[in-house]
């Protein structure tokens, strides 16, 4: 970025500020939302997935067991997950939505639709289908570029270092 206005120098900077705008903007807690943004991504995850067990789910956010334990403890709190005994490991557990879960899910996430909405009105229908297409091929990219770099040898090696 230039020093001194802040301005993009190159279009992938130019990519990088708006997605960092944006998802300032999504991640912010909107009104009526139960939960803040953290908390949502793991409510749709379970609601992705039904029942599953904690560490299943901390691998699906991509967070420590630790960290989903106090996310799961807060949503419990707030009545929006439940446990339950896991049918194939009696020692074991899996977390659900419950239906005020699922009711709470499905109104933030018509909320951020909303939001997305509004900031397309106007916008020709075919732009917009651009846009998703665009979007999706994107995330997949940053998504594949992701993996593979968490899958190298040198990415595996500096983890292990002390």
């Amino acid at each position: 970025m230039h020093l001194l206005d802040g301005s993009p120098q190159t279009p992938e900077e130019g990519v990088l500020h708006a997605f960092m705008r944006i998802g300032r903007r999504m991640r912010a807690r909107q009104p009526g939302d139960a939960v803040d943004h953290s908390l949502h991504i793991v409510l749709f995850q379970l609601k992705c997935t039904g029942a599953i067990r904690l560490s299943d789910l901390a691998a699906k956010v991509e967070v420590d067991a630790s960290t989903m334990s106090r996310h799961i403890r807060s949503l419990e709190q707030a009545g929006l997950v439940q446990r339950s005994p896991d049918p194939n490991d009696g020692r074991a557990t899996r977390v659900e939505l419950t239906e005020h879960g699922l009711v709470q899910f499905e109104a933030a996430s018509k909320r951020r639709q909303e939001l997305l909405t509004q900031a397309m009105a106007g916008w020709d229908i075919d732009d917009i289908k651009t846009f998703e297409r665009l979007m999706s091929r994107f995330a997949d990219g940053v998504n594949n570029v992701a993996d593979e770099r968490a899958a190298s040898p040198e990415t595996t090696e500096a983890l292990e270092k002390p």
